[in-house]
Protein backbone atom coordinates (compact mmCIF):
# COMPACT_ATOMS: atom_id res chain seq x y z
CA UNK A 1 0.00 0.00 0.00
CA UNK A 2 1.28 3.46 -0.87
CA UNK A 3 2.62 5.27 2.21
CA UNK A 4 1.65 8.84 3.09
CA UNK A 5 5.17 10.01 2.21
CA UNK A 6 4.93 8.36 -1.23
CA UNK A 7 1.47 9.83 -1.72
CA UNK A 8 2.73 13.33 -0.91
CA UNK A 9 5.67 12.88 -3.28
CA UNK A 10 3.37 11.71 -6.07
CA UNK A 11 1.02 14.64 -5.50
CA UNK A 12 3.91 17.11 -5.46
CA UNK A 13 5.30 15.74 -8.74
CA UNK A 14 1.86 15.74 -10.35
CA UNK A 15 1.27 19.35 -9.39
CA UNK A 16 4.72 20.76 -10.11
CA UNK A 17 6.67 18.51 -12.47
CA UNK A 18 4.05 17.06 -14.82
CA UNK A 19 2.62 20.42 -16.03
CA UNK A 20 6.11 21.72 -16.86
CA UNK A 21 7.04 18.49 -18.64
CA UNK A 22 3.76 18.54 -20.54
CA UNK A 23 4.42 22.10 -21.73
CA UNK A 24 7.89 21.12 -22.87
CA UNK A 25 6.50 18.08 -24.65
CA UNK A 26 3.94 20.25 -26.43
CA UNK A 27 6.45 22.88 -27.59
CA UNK A 28 5.91 23.26 -31.34
CA UNK A 29 9.58 23.16 -32.38
CA UNK A 30 10.23 19.98 -30.40
CA UNK A 31 7.11 18.39 -31.86
CA UNK A 32 8.31 19.33 -35.34
CA UNK A 33 11.71 17.73 -34.72
CA UNK A 34 9.96 14.61 -33.44
CA UNK A 35 7.69 14.49 -36.51
CA UNK A 36 10.67 14.80 -38.82
CA UNK A 37 12.42 11.89 -37.13
CA UNK A 38 9.24 9.80 -37.14
CA UNK A 39 8.89 10.43 -40.87
CA UNK A 40 12.25 8.77 -41.58
CA UNK A 41 11.43 5.70 -39.47
CA UNK A 42 10.10 3.63 -42.43
CA UNK A 43 13.35 4.35 -44.28
CA UNK A 44 15.40 3.25 -41.28
CA UNK A 45 13.49 -0.02 -41.02
CA UNK A 46 13.62 -0.78 -44.75
CA UNK A 47 17.29 0.17 -44.94
CA UNK A 48 17.98 -2.05 -41.94
CA UNK A 49 16.49 -5.02 -43.76
CA UNK A 50 18.76 -4.31 -46.72
CA UNK A 51 21.81 -4.17 -44.43
CA UNK A 52 20.80 -7.47 -42.83
CA UNK A 53 20.67 -9.12 -46.24
CA UNK A 54 24.07 -7.77 -47.31
CA UNK A 55 25.83 -8.52 -44.02
CA UNK A 56 24.17 -11.64 -42.64
CA UNK A 57 27.13 -13.54 -41.09
CA UNK A 58 26.25 -17.09 -42.11
CA UNK A 59 28.79 -18.75 -44.43
CA UNK A 60 26.10 -20.65 -46.31
CA UNK A 61 24.24 -17.42 -47.04
CA UNK A 62 27.42 -15.68 -48.21
CA UNK A 63 28.25 -18.62 -50.45
CA UNK A 64 24.74 -18.54 -51.90
CA UNK A 65 25.08 -14.86 -52.78
CA UNK A 66 28.49 -15.40 -54.37
CA UNK A 67 27.20 -18.34 -56.39
CA UNK A 68 24.62 -16.06 -58.00
CA UNK A 69 27.42 -14.78 -60.21
CA UNK A 70 26.86 -11.07 -59.74
CA UNK A 71 27.66 -8.55 -57.07
CA UNK A 72 24.84 -8.69 -54.55
CA UNK A 73 26.57 -6.11 -52.42
CA UNK A 74 26.56 -3.51 -55.17
CA UNK A 75 22.93 -4.18 -56.03
CA UNK A 76 21.72 -3.99 -52.44
CA UNK A 77 23.64 -0.75 -51.97
CA UNK A 78 21.02 0.76 -54.26
CA UNK A 79 18.39 0.08 -51.58
CA UNK A 80 20.63 1.43 -48.83
CA UNK A 81 21.25 4.64 -50.78
CA UNK A 82 17.50 4.99 -51.36
CA UNK A 83 16.73 4.67 -47.64
CA UNK A 84 19.59 5.67 -45.35
CA UNK A 85 20.98 7.90 -48.09
CA UNK A 86 18.04 10.35 -48.21
CA UNK A 87 17.25 10.65 -44.50
CA UNK A 88 18.29 14.29 -44.29
CA UNK A 89 16.03 15.29 -47.20
CA UNK A 90 12.97 13.58 -45.73
CA UNK A 91 13.70 14.99 -42.28
CA UNK A 92 13.95 18.51 -43.73
CA UNK A 93 10.54 18.14 -45.33
CA UNK A 94 8.98 16.58 -42.22
CA UNK A 95 10.28 19.17 -39.76
CA UNK A 96 9.41 22.19 -41.93
CA UNK A 97 5.94 21.01 -42.93
CA UNK A 98 5.07 20.07 -39.34
CA UNK A 99 6.35 23.33 -37.83
CA UNK A 100 4.72 25.59 -40.43
CA UNK A 101 1.46 23.67 -40.14
CA UNK A 102 1.38 24.23 -36.37
CA UNK A 103 0.83 27.97 -36.86
CA UNK A 104 -2.45 29.74 -37.57
CA UNK A 105 -3.19 32.39 -40.18
CA UNK A 106 -5.05 35.58 -39.34
CA UNK A 107 -8.36 34.00 -40.30
CA UNK A 108 -7.82 31.19 -37.79
CA UNK A 109 -7.07 28.47 -40.35
CA UNK A 110 -3.84 26.49 -40.24
CA UNK A 111 -0.85 27.47 -42.33
CA UNK A 112 -0.33 25.03 -45.20
CA UNK A 113 2.90 23.25 -44.29
CA UNK A 114 3.50 21.39 -47.56
CA UNK A 115 5.08 24.33 -49.44
CA UNK A 116 7.33 24.97 -46.44
CA UNK A 117 8.49 21.35 -46.58
CA UNK A 118 9.28 21.64 -50.29
CA UNK A 119 11.17 24.91 -49.77
CA UNK A 120 13.11 23.33 -46.91
CA UNK A 121 14.40 20.64 -49.27
CA UNK A 122 15.48 23.29 -51.79
CA UNK A 123 17.13 25.36 -49.04
CA UNK A 124 18.96 22.27 -47.79
CA UNK A 125 20.46 21.59 -51.22
CA UNK A 126 21.47 25.23 -51.60
CA UNK A 127 23.39 25.44 -48.32
CA UNK A 128 24.97 21.98 -48.58
CA UNK A 129 25.59 22.13 -52.35
CA UNK A 130 24.53 18.49 -52.56
CA UNK A 131 27.25 17.61 -50.07
CA UNK A 132 25.32 14.63 -48.74
CA UNK A 133 21.70 13.71 -48.08
CA UNK A 134 22.15 10.98 -45.49
CA UNK A 135 22.61 10.97 -41.75
CA UNK A 136 25.85 13.00 -41.98
CA UNK A 137 23.78 16.15 -42.64
CA UNK A 138 20.76 15.35 -40.48
CA UNK A 139 21.42 18.23 -38.09
CA UNK A 140 21.92 20.71 -40.92
CA UNK A 141 18.68 19.59 -42.56
CA UNK A 142 16.65 20.01 -39.37
CA UNK A 143 18.21 23.39 -38.53
CA UNK A 144 17.40 24.86 -41.94
CA UNK A 145 13.98 23.23 -41.92
CA UNK A 146 13.14 25.24 -38.78
CA UNK A 147 14.52 28.43 -40.35
CA UNK A 148 12.54 27.82 -43.53
CA UNK A 149 9.30 27.14 -41.67
CA UNK A 150 9.63 30.28 -39.56
CA UNK A 151 10.27 32.51 -42.58
CA UNK A 152 7.46 30.88 -44.55
CA UNK A 153 4.85 31.22 -41.80
CA UNK A 154 5.88 34.87 -41.22
CA UNK A 155 5.18 35.69 -44.86
CA UNK A 156 1.85 33.86 -44.76
CA UNK A 157 0.72 35.46 -41.50
CA UNK A 158 1.70 38.93 -42.74
CA UNK A 159 -0.06 38.25 -46.07
CA UNK A 160 3.18 38.89 -47.96
CA UNK A 161 2.10 36.43 -50.62
CA UNK A 162 0.76 36.48 -54.16
CA UNK A 163 -3.00 36.07 -54.10
CA UNK A 164 -4.87 34.77 -57.12
CA UNK A 165 -8.63 35.13 -57.74
CA UNK A 166 -10.93 32.62 -56.07
CA UNK A 167 -11.75 31.17 -59.48
CA UNK A 168 -8.21 29.75 -59.71
CA UNK A 169 -7.99 26.14 -58.46
CA UNK A 170 -6.67 25.85 -54.92
CA UNK A 171 -3.82 23.57 -55.97
CA UNK A 172 -2.54 26.28 -58.33
CA UNK A 173 -3.04 29.30 -56.05
CA UNK A 174 -1.29 27.49 -53.21
CA UNK A 175 1.88 27.18 -55.25
CA UNK A 176 1.84 30.87 -56.20
CA UNK A 177 1.46 31.80 -52.53
CA UNK A 178 4.82 30.13 -51.90
CA UNK A 179 6.70 32.24 -54.47
CA UNK A 180 7.52 35.30 -52.33
CA UNK A 181 8.48 33.37 -49.16
CA UNK A 182 10.38 30.97 -51.40
CA UNK A 183 12.29 33.86 -52.95
CA UNK A 184 13.25 35.09 -49.48
CA UNK A 185 14.20 31.63 -48.20
CA UNK A 186 16.32 30.64 -51.20
CA UNK A 187 17.78 34.14 -51.41
CA UNK A 188 18.97 33.96 -47.81
CA UNK A 189 20.22 30.39 -48.28
CA UNK A 190 22.18 31.27 -51.42
CA UNK A 191 23.30 34.89 -51.07
CA UNK A 192 23.93 35.08 -47.32
CA UNK A 193 25.05 31.51 -46.60
CA UNK A 194 26.07 29.44 -49.64
CA UNK A 195 28.04 32.09 -51.59
CA UNK A 196 30.10 33.45 -48.65
CA UNK A 197 30.85 29.93 -47.41
CA UNK A 198 32.16 28.97 -50.86
CA UNK A 199 35.05 31.42 -50.34
CA UNK A 200 36.14 29.77 -47.08
CA UNK A 201 38.21 26.65 -46.56
CA UNK A 202 35.04 24.83 -45.45
CA UNK A 203 33.29 25.45 -48.79
CA UNK A 204 29.82 24.65 -47.36
CA UNK A 205 28.03 25.45 -44.13
CA UNK A 206 27.51 21.72 -43.53
CA UNK A 207 31.30 21.25 -43.37
CA UNK A 208 31.63 24.26 -41.07
CA UNK A 209 28.88 23.11 -38.72
CA UNK A 210 29.91 19.46 -38.70
CA UNK A 211 33.58 20.27 -38.05
CA UNK A 212 32.92 23.11 -35.64
CA UNK A 213 29.79 23.47 -33.52
CA UNK A 214 28.33 20.05 -34.21
CA UNK A 215 31.70 18.42 -33.61
CA UNK A 216 31.64 19.71 -30.05
CA UNK A 217 28.00 18.73 -29.61
CA UNK A 218 28.76 15.29 -30.99
CA UNK A 219 31.63 14.70 -28.58
CA UNK A 220 29.45 15.78 -25.67
CA UNK A 221 26.37 13.96 -26.92
CA UNK A 222 28.24 10.70 -27.32
CA UNK A 223 29.46 10.71 -23.75
CA UNK A 224 28.35 8.33 -21.02
CA UNK A 225 27.02 11.12 -18.72
CA UNK A 226 24.92 12.60 -21.52
CA UNK A 227 23.30 9.24 -22.31
CA UNK A 228 22.65 8.63 -18.60
CA UNK A 229 21.01 12.05 -18.35
CA UNK A 230 18.82 11.36 -21.38
CA UNK A 231 17.77 7.95 -20.12
CA UNK A 232 16.92 9.31 -16.69
CA UNK A 233 14.73 12.12 -18.05
CA UNK A 234 13.04 9.83 -20.57
CA UNK A 235 12.00 7.27 -17.98
CA UNK A 236 11.10 9.85 -15.35
CA UNK A 237 8.64 11.36 -17.84
CA UNK A 238 7.20 7.93 -18.64
CA UNK A 239 6.46 7.26 -14.96
CA UNK A 240 4.08 10.23 -15.01
CA UNK A 241 2.28 9.07 -18.13
CA UNK A 242 4.19 11.31 -20.55
CA UNK A 243 5.82 9.85 -23.65
CA UNK A 244 9.42 10.35 -22.55
CA UNK A 245 10.84 8.86 -25.74
CA UNK A 246 8.96 11.35 -27.92
CA UNK A 247 9.68 14.32 -25.63
CA UNK A 248 13.41 13.88 -24.99
CA UNK A 249 14.95 11.01 -27.01
CA UNK A 250 13.49 11.48 -30.49
CA UNK A 251 14.13 15.23 -30.91
CA UNK A 252 17.41 15.60 -28.99
CA UNK A 253 19.25 12.30 -28.89
CA UNK A 254 18.15 10.11 -31.78
CA UNK A 255 19.37 12.41 -34.61
CA UNK A 256 22.85 12.48 -33.08
CA UNK A 257 22.98 8.76 -32.41
CA UNK A 258 21.73 7.95 -35.90
CA UNK A 259 24.30 10.26 -37.49
CA UNK A 260 27.20 8.23 -36.05
CA UNK A 261 25.67 4.83 -36.75
CA UNK A 262 27.48 3.37 -39.73
CA UNK A 263 29.57 0.30 -40.37
CA UNK A 264 33.05 0.79 -38.94
CA UNK A 265 32.13 3.61 -36.56
CA UNK A 266 34.37 4.07 -33.55
CA UNK A 267 31.60 5.54 -31.41
CA UNK A 268 30.48 3.30 -28.55
CA UNK A 269 27.17 5.11 -28.30
CA UNK A 270 25.03 4.58 -31.39
CA UNK A 271 21.31 4.37 -32.05
CA UNK A 272 21.18 0.53 -31.88
CA UNK A 273 23.25 0.70 -28.66
CA UNK A 274 20.29 2.43 -27.02
CA UNK A 275 17.37 1.08 -29.00
CA UNK A 276 18.30 -2.60 -28.81
CA UNK A 277 19.64 -2.73 -25.26
CA UNK A 278 18.04 -0.08 -23.07
CA UNK A 279 14.61 -0.76 -24.56
CA UNK A 280 14.49 -4.48 -23.79
CA UNK A 281 10.77 -5.02 -24.17
CA UNK A 282 10.22 -1.27 -24.44
CA UNK A 283 11.14 1.77 -22.38
CA UNK A 284 12.20 0.82 -18.88
CA UNK A 285 13.53 -2.58 -20.02
CA UNK A 286 10.27 -4.21 -18.90
CA UNK A 287 10.52 -7.58 -20.65
CA UNK A 288 11.89 -9.21 -17.45
CA UNK A 289 8.79 -7.94 -15.64
CA UNK A 290 6.58 -9.61 -18.22
CA UNK A 291 8.47 -12.89 -17.82
CA UNK A 292 8.07 -12.72 -14.04
CA UNK A 293 4.34 -12.09 -14.32
CA UNK A 294 3.91 -14.89 -16.81
CA UNK A 295 5.85 -17.50 -14.82
CA UNK A 296 5.79 -16.55 -11.15
CA UNK A 297 2.95 -14.10 -10.43
CA UNK A 298 0.32 -15.16 -7.90
CA UNK A 299 -2.17 -12.29 -8.10
CA UNK A 300 -4.84 -12.30 -10.77
CA UNK A 301 -3.91 -8.80 -11.94
CA UNK A 302 -0.28 -9.63 -12.63
CA UNK A 303 -1.13 -12.94 -14.27
CA UNK A 304 -3.59 -11.26 -16.62
CA UNK A 305 -1.23 -8.38 -17.45
CA UNK A 306 1.55 -10.91 -18.10
CA UNK A 307 -0.59 -12.85 -20.57
CA UNK A 308 -1.62 -9.69 -22.37
CA UNK A 309 1.90 -8.22 -22.41
CA UNK A 310 4.04 -11.14 -23.56
CA UNK A 311 3.15 -10.85 -27.25
CA UNK A 312 3.76 -7.11 -27.59
CA UNK A 313 6.70 -7.29 -25.16
CA UNK A 314 8.63 -9.70 -27.35
CA UNK A 315 8.49 -7.01 -30.05
CA UNK A 316 9.44 -4.19 -27.64
CA UNK A 317 5.95 -2.74 -27.14
CA UNK A 318 5.16 -2.29 -23.46
CA UNK A 319 2.15 -0.02 -23.05
CA UNK A 320 0.16 -2.94 -21.54
CA UNK A 321 2.78 -3.07 -18.77
CA UNK A 322 3.29 0.64 -18.16
CA UNK A 323 -0.43 1.42 -18.04
CA UNK A 324 -1.90 -1.95 -17.08
CA UNK A 325 0.30 -3.00 -14.18
CA UNK A 326 0.59 0.00 -13.78
CA UNK A 327 4.03 1.55 -13.63
CA UNK A 328 2.74 5.05 -14.33
CA UNK A 329 2.21 6.95 -11.04
CA UNK A 330 3.06 3.83 -9.06
CA UNK A 331 5.90 4.80 -6.66
CA UNK A 332 6.75 1.15 -6.01
CA UNK A 333 7.50 0.39 -9.67
CA UNK A 334 8.67 3.82 -10.78
CA UNK A 335 11.99 3.24 -9.03
CA UNK A 336 13.16 0.12 -10.95
CA UNK A 337 11.65 1.51 -14.16
CA UNK A 338 14.10 4.43 -13.94
CA UNK A 339 17.08 2.59 -12.44
CA UNK A 340 17.10 -0.46 -14.71
CA UNK A 341 17.90 1.45 -17.95
CA UNK A 342 20.67 3.38 -16.18
CA UNK A 343 22.28 0.12 -15.08
CA UNK A 344 21.98 -1.29 -18.62
CA UNK A 345 23.65 1.82 -20.09
CA UNK A 346 26.47 1.40 -17.56
CA UNK A 347 26.94 -2.31 -18.31
CA UNK A 348 26.91 -1.81 -22.07
CA UNK A 349 29.14 1.26 -22.09
CA UNK A 350 31.66 -0.27 -19.70
CA UNK A 351 31.75 -3.62 -21.49
CA UNK A 352 32.10 -2.02 -24.93
CA UNK A 353 34.78 0.45 -23.82
CA UNK A 354 37.05 -2.36 -22.57
CA UNK A 355 36.46 -4.42 -25.72
CA UNK A 356 34.34 -7.13 -24.10
CA UNK A 357 31.28 -6.31 -26.23
CA UNK A 358 31.38 -5.29 -29.91
CA UNK A 359 30.24 -1.88 -31.11
CA UNK A 360 26.68 -1.96 -32.38
CA UNK A 361 26.86 -0.15 -35.70
CA UNK A 362 23.92 -1.54 -37.68
CA UNK A 363 20.38 -0.26 -37.37
CA UNK A 364 17.83 -3.05 -37.13
CA UNK A 365 14.03 -2.69 -36.91
CA UNK A 366 13.10 -1.60 -33.37
CA UNK A 367 10.54 -4.41 -33.13
CA UNK A 368 13.25 -7.06 -33.54
CA UNK A 369 13.12 -9.38 -30.50
CA UNK A 370 15.92 -9.40 -27.94
CA UNK A 371 18.97 -11.58 -28.74
CA UNK A 372 18.12 -11.52 -32.46
CA UNK A 373 18.56 -7.74 -32.41
CA UNK A 374 21.91 -8.02 -30.65
CA UNK A 375 23.15 -10.56 -33.18
CA UNK A 376 22.13 -8.40 -36.15
CA UNK A 377 23.14 -4.99 -34.78
CA UNK A 378 26.79 -5.87 -34.13
CA UNK A 379 29.58 -6.09 -36.67
CA UNK A 380 32.21 -8.75 -37.12
CA UNK A 381 32.16 -12.51 -37.26
CA UNK A 382 29.73 -14.83 -35.51
CA UNK A 383 31.88 -14.79 -32.37
CA UNK A 384 31.61 -11.01 -32.06
CA UNK A 385 27.89 -11.10 -32.66
CA UNK A 386 27.41 -13.79 -30.04
CA UNK A 387 29.18 -11.52 -27.57
CA UNK A 388 26.56 -8.88 -28.39
CA UNK A 389 23.89 -11.46 -27.59
CA UNK A 390 25.70 -12.24 -24.33
CA UNK A 391 25.62 -8.53 -23.52
CA UNK A 392 21.84 -8.58 -23.90
CA UNK A 393 21.61 -11.67 -21.69
CA UNK A 394 23.58 -9.84 -18.98
CA UNK A 395 21.41 -6.72 -19.35
CA UNK A 396 18.22 -8.79 -19.21
CA UNK A 397 19.45 -10.58 -16.08
CA UNK A 398 20.45 -7.31 -14.40
CA UNK A 399 17.07 -5.79 -15.16
CA UNK A 400 15.29 -8.88 -13.79
CA UNK A 401 17.27 -8.68 -10.54
CA UNK A 402 16.53 -4.95 -10.17
CA UNK A 403 12.80 -5.39 -10.73
CA UNK A 404 12.44 -8.60 -8.68
CA UNK A 405 11.95 -7.22 -5.12
CA UNK A 406 9.63 -4.48 -6.35
CA UNK A 407 7.45 -6.64 -8.59
CA UNK A 408 7.25 -9.31 -5.86
CA UNK A 409 6.05 -6.72 -3.37
CA UNK A 410 3.49 -5.40 -5.85
CA UNK A 411 2.32 -8.95 -6.51
CA UNK A 412 1.79 -9.56 -2.78
CA UNK A 413 -0.10 -6.28 -2.39
CA UNK A 414 -2.47 -7.20 -5.21
CA UNK A 415 -2.87 -10.77 -3.94
CA UNK A 416 -3.98 -9.44 -0.53
CA UNK A 417 -6.23 -6.89 -2.17
CA UNK A 418 -7.91 -9.57 -4.31
CA UNK A 419 -8.32 -11.85 -1.30
CA UNK A 420 -10.01 -9.00 0.59
CA UNK A 421 -12.35 -8.32 -2.31
CA UNK A 422 -13.24 -12.02 -2.52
Amino acid sequence: METKKQSKLTTFMEENFVPVAARIGGQRHLLALRDGIVMIMPLLILGAFAMIVIDFPVPAWIALMESAGWSWGGKIDILIDATFGIMAVIAAFGVASSLAGSYKKNDGTSVDGIPAGILAIASFFVVTQSDGTGSENLFVAMAFAILTAEIYRLFVQKNWIIKLPDTVPTAVSRQFSALLPGLAILGISWLIIAVPMSYTSYQTISHWLNEGLFSWLTNFGLSYPFMMFGSFIEHLLWTFGLHGSAIIIFPFFEPLWISVTHVGTTSIITWPFYENNVWLGGSGATLPVVIYMLLFAKSRLLKDVGKISIGPGIFNINEPVTFGLPIVLNPMLMIPFIISPLVIVTIMYGGTSIGLFPIMDKIVPWTTPIFISGFLAASGDIGSRLMAVLAQVICFSASFIIYLPFIRAWDKINLKREAGEA
